[in-house]
C-alpha cells in the first residue's frame, strides 16, 4: 500500500513510522524534514495549507494517515485554526480529487474529553463512541470540526474516513496523570495498520492501550476494527511521579 503520512516530524508521526516502513512504500510529508527511515520514504517539505502542495502529495497514493497539526490543547484559535482545521479540508479535498480510497485522521480522546470527569469517577462507566462529541478545550473542538469535516468527504466522495480518537502517545507514561488515556507505540502501530484496511465508510474511535480501569471505551474500536491493545499502562506505574490528567480543561482565558 502506498501510504502519505503528514505530520511525519511530530511526536507521533515519529513513532508510527518505524510500525508502516517495512510494509508500505510511504510518502512523508512536514514543514520540517522528518527523521530518514534509513532512505525508505520519500519526504516532501512543506506547508499543507499549500492547494498545489496538498495535490501533488496525494497523487498516486492509496491512503493517508492525517497526523499534522498542533497538539496543544492550551493554545487559542489563533494558534489552532490553520494546522488544525485550514489543513484537514484542505488535504481533504485534495485526497478527494486525487481518488484517494482511505484517510486515517488523527482525532483526539479531547474530542469527548467533556465527558472525562464523570466517567472517571468510581464506578462510573466508560465513555462509549457512541456518546456525542463533547470537547474539553478548544483543541478537542478542533479534532470534533475535523472529524464532521472528514464525515462530510466520506458522503461526498468515495474516500473512506475513519477517525482514531487517540490517547497520549509516548513509549511510556511520563507520569501518572497518563495511565488512563496512554496510548503506546505498539498499540498506535496497530490501531493505524487496522484502520487502514478496515472495512468501514466512516467512523471516530477512542484508541488507547489496555487499561485496566478504562475511561474511554474500546469496544466500537475492537468490533468494527478488530482492535485489541495488548500494553498494560499500569506495568509502568510502580515508581512514576504524580502528574495531571491529559484531559485538563484550559481556561478560556489561557492562551499559553
Amino acid at each position: 500500500m502506498h501510504i502519505l503520512i503528514t505530520g511525519a516530524a511530530g511526536g507521533v508521526g515519529r513513532l508510527l513510522v518505524p510500525e508502516l516502513v517495512e510494509n508500505h512504500q510511504l510518502r512523508l510529508t512536514d514543514a520540517r524534514p522528518p527523521p530518514d527511515p534509513g532512505g525508505r520514504a520519500e519526504v516532501v517539505v512543506g506547508d499543507l495549507t499549500d492547494r498545489r502542495l496538498a495535490a501533488r502529495l496525494c497523487d498516486g497514493v492509496d491512503a493517508i494517515v492525517h497526523l499534522a497539526g498542533n497538539p496543544r490543547p492550551g493554545d487559542g484559535w489563533d494558534l489552532l485554526r490553520g494546522p488544525n482545521m485550514d489543513t484537514v479540508t484542505t488535504l481533504l479535498e485534495a485526497a478527494g480529487d486525487a481518488g484517494v480510497a482511505r484517510i486515517v485522521l488523527a482525532s483526539s480522546v479531547h474530542a469527548v474529553g467533556g465527558h472525562y470527569q464523570r466517567a472517571s469517577g468510581p464506578g462510573a462507566a466508560p465513555v462509549s463512541d457512541n456518546r456525542p462529541p463533547y470537547p474539553c478545550c478548544r483543541y478537542g473542538a478542533t479534532k470534533v470540526f475535523a472529524e464532521a469535516a472528514a464525515r462530510v468527504y466520506a458522503d461526498a466522495y468515495p474516500l473512506s474516513a475513519i477517525c482514531l480518537r487517540l490517547g497520549g502517545c509516548r513509549p511510556a507514561p511520563p507520569h501518572r496523570g497518563w495511565l488512563d488515556t496512554w496510548l503506546g507505540v505498539a498499540d498506535l502501530g496497530q490501531a493505524v495498520r487496522r484502520a487502514l484496511r478496515a472495512d468501514i465508510r466512516f467512523g471516530a474511535y477512542a484508541i488507547t492501550s489496555a487499561n485496566p480501569r478504562p475511561v474511554f471505551d474500546l469496544g466500537a474500536a475492537r468490533d468494527d476494527l478488530g482492535y485489541s491493545p495488548t500494553e498494560d499502562p499500569d506495568a509502568y506505574a510502580d515508581g512514576l511521579p504524580e502528574g495531571p490528567s491529559t484531559m485538563c480543561r484550559p481556561r478560556m482565558g489561557d492562551r499559553r
